[in-house]
Parts: structure tokens; C-alpha cells; sequence
């Protein structure tokens, strides 16, 4: 039987997951171990998946891409239904396709959407708290805009990361977009930042995101993120510290 290499979309409440990647056994849930257990029991095999990005503890997604192959007879529709009854409540396969034997699920991305949430107003809502972070001061839109504008572009974004030890921070940032929204059924207000780029280094989506809220509170100037950016790993000390995993969320892969 040929062997056919599959490409999942997932989503997942990241809240009790040690992340993405599968560690030793006994260990901390995965996302990664427990979709190939689901897909091992499905399929009567041992099957390996690459996800395009590792998310960390606690982060969500809502467009995960992850490939895998298989010498299953089963076509895209029936992977799909299959792990619907398989995956823990967490997570879910939202759609599947077969793709080229050479297709790789990191290495082929050309891009990756992530959103920092931002739940605003004095009171917040207990619902929305696993996904989004509370801030109860009236943010500065326009300046977080501008200092979104800053960040776009290849820079040495290395004071924008938690990555140990000396590591190349070279990193394009596509588009930054600061959008108000409504959240949840009571129409909660709240705060989108958007982050859309090829790939990007430990920690760096949420340290941006703090940068721009902190912007937003009159905490932070435009000037001291070019100082960052201009300043390499050295000026670390510049930027804030990151937020916190939970208003982390993996929207799409782009191919």
C-alpha cells in the first residue's frame, strides 16, 4: 500500500498542555503525544507528527498544521471524523488534506499568524480569563499602532526574546495589527494584537505584545523599542518582560 503524507489543522485549549512537543513517557501532557496516540489507535500504527510551530505550556491555537505519513487506506474526510472520537475534549482536528510525500509541516511555512488577546473595561469577565489578559486602564490605541509600525520589517529582535545563550535574532515581522473587539457573548471589550511573520524566537510574540501594552499605558516610548531593536541582545533591559501564555493563541499557518 502507498504510503500518503497528511496535513491536520488542530485546535486546542493549550491551558493543561506542557505545550506542543512530546516529552519522555510519564510525563506532562502534549499536544503532539496525544495526537499520535489518537491517530495510532486510529490507523493500528505508530505515527510520528510535525507540528509547524512548538507551542509552549499553556499556549492555544486555533489553525495548528501538523504532517504526518501513513499507509492508511483512509482518505482526509474519515482521518477527520475518526480523530473527532479519539482526541480528548482540549482538542480537535478541524480538517485534514493529503499533501506532496516532500511536504513538511515546519519547513514549508511561509508564514504564522499569532494573536495576543487583551480583555479591557474595570471588571473581567471569569469566562474569558484562561484566554485573555485583563487590563483595566484605558489604553493608547494610536501610540500601540505606531509602535506596531516600528516593529514591522527584518530586525535583530533579540531584546525581544528569552532565548539563552548567543543565538542568531534576525526575524522579518510582516504585519502588526492593534484591533478593538468584542468578546465572548457578553460583548466584552477587549484588544487583539496581531502578529504575522516567517518565523520568530523564544518568548518573542508575548515580549511584543507586553512592549506594545506597555506602550499603550504611557509606560513605554516608540523610541525605547527602536533602542531595542537597534541594540541587539544587549538591550534587553529596554523591553518588558513577556505576558503571560494564556492570552497566546496560534490563529493560522500560511503555505
Amino acid at each position: 500500500m502507498p504510503r500518503h503524507n497528511f496535513l491536520l489543522k488542530l485546535a486546542y485549549d493549550g491551558s493543561d498542555f506542557a505545550g506542543w512537543q512530546r516529552g519522555s513517557p510519564g510525563g506532562p501532557r502534549t499536544v503532539q503525544a496525544e495526537v499520535e496516540a489518537a491517530l495510532a489507535r486510529l490507523l493500528g500504527e505508530a505515527v510520528e507528527i510535525t507540528g509547524a510551530s512548538r507551542t509552549d505550556a499553556g499556549v492555544h491555537a486555533e489553525g495548528q498544521a501538523a504532517s504526518f505519513h501513513s499507509r492508511t487506506s483512509l482518505g482526509p474526510p474519515a482521518l477527520v471524523q475518526g480523530l473527532s472520537g479519539l482526541l480528548p475534549k482540549d482538542c480537535s482536528c478541524l480538517a485534514c488534506r493529503e499533501v506532496d510525500p516532500r511536504f513538511h509541516a515546519r519547513f514549508r511555512a511561509k508564514a504564522k499568524l499569532y494573536r495576543y488577546r487583551l480583555q479591557t473595561g474595570p471588571h473581567p469577565d471569569q469566562a474569558l480569563r484562561p484566554f485573555s489578559l485583563h487590563v483595566p486602564e484605558v489604553l493608547d490605541l494610536a501610540a500601540m499602532a505606531a509602535a506596531g509600525q516600528v516593529l514591522m520589517g527584518s530586525h535583530d529582535f533579540r531584546a525581544f526574546s528569552n532565548a539563552k545563550g548567543p543565538s542568531e535574532g534576525q526575524r522579518r515581522l510582516d504585519a502588526v495589527t492593534v484591533a478593538p473587539v468584542s468578546l465572548g457573548p457578553g460583548a466584552v471589550p477587549g484588544i487583539d494584537l496581531l502578529f504575522r511573520g516567517q518565523g520568530f524566537l523564544y518568548n518573542q510574540v508575548r515580549i511584543m505584545a507586553s512592549a506594545l501594552l506597555e506602550v499603550g499605558r504611557g509606560k513605554l516610548r516608540v523610541e525605547d523599542l527602536k533602542a531595542g531593536l537597534a541594540g541587539g541582545a544587549g538591550a534587553r533591559s529596554r523591553i518588558p518582560g513577556a505576558l503571560g501564555a494564556f492570552g497566546l493563541c496560534l490563529v493560522e499557518v500560511y503555505y
